[in-house]
């Protein structure tokens, strides 16, 4: 079982599919095939459009593009072609907006997050552009959005679930354990709490990601 369970060619995935799920504190990562009808959520959920379109009230969502439900969120699902997803649930709050970002690959302006600080080689940089953050009395915690880094090496500790979708560049992600993870674009992953090792960025990557 791999450190941190992922996919390659993930939008060919052919079936629905749970990459990665925790009851407590709750996390699930996966592809899911999504089909017309009412749609309730008890938690946060991610979208990544895959393949294919939808319409969830005033919102249209296609391929390349990113949707965050907010926990309490209701509504029905009106599928136009096959709609495939890759997806996060995590505890997060009720919102009155759901976020959404189209085109994820091109979508600008990137915000500067500044240098990576745990650098062994080289220096990368990081920027994004974030879709949503929640911090609740309760702790929970769901932030979503793009993210990007350039080359270099550096040590990678995760605290928080993380679900990484990349969409462009390449990356390896060596854990401490010795397991080697290659990164290319349309890889998703999961990379859970607890998750420690070495990431080397070949090209500048570029990721929709949550984390819980």
């Amino acid at each position: 079982m791999s450190s941190a369970p992922h996919i390659a060619n993930a939008s060919q995935t052919v079936d629905s599919r749970v990459l990665f799920t925790r009851a407590d504190p709750l996390a699930e990562v996966g592809v899911r095939h999504v089909t017309s009808g009412a749609l309730d959520f008890p938690a946060d959920e991610l979208w990544f459009c895959l393949r294919g379109a939808a319409r969830f009230g005033d919102i249209v969502v296609e391929q390349g593009d990113v949707i965050h439900f907010k926990e309490g969120w209701r509504g029905a699902a009106e599928v136009r072609d096959p709609f495939v997803v890759s997806y996060m649930r995590c505890r997060g709050g009720p919102s009155g907006r759901t976020p959404v970002l189209h085109g994820a690959l091109t979508a600008e302006p990137l915000v500067d997050r500044g240098p990576v600080s745990t650098m062994i080689e080289g220096q990368s940089h990081t920027a994004g552009i974030l879709m949503s953050r929640e911090y609740p009395e309760s702790g929970r915690r769901a932030e979503s959005g793009v993210w990007t880094c350039t080359p270099g090496i550096w040590r990678c500790g995760v605290s928080k679930d993380e679900f990484c979708h990349f969409i462009a560049g390449r990356a390896t992600y060596w854990h401490e354990s010795g397991e080697v993870i290659e990164i290319e674009p349309d890889t998703l992953a999961c990379f859970p709490a607890g998750w420690n090792g070495v990431c080397e960025v070949h090209e500048t990557v570029r990721k929709v990601y949550m984390i819980r």
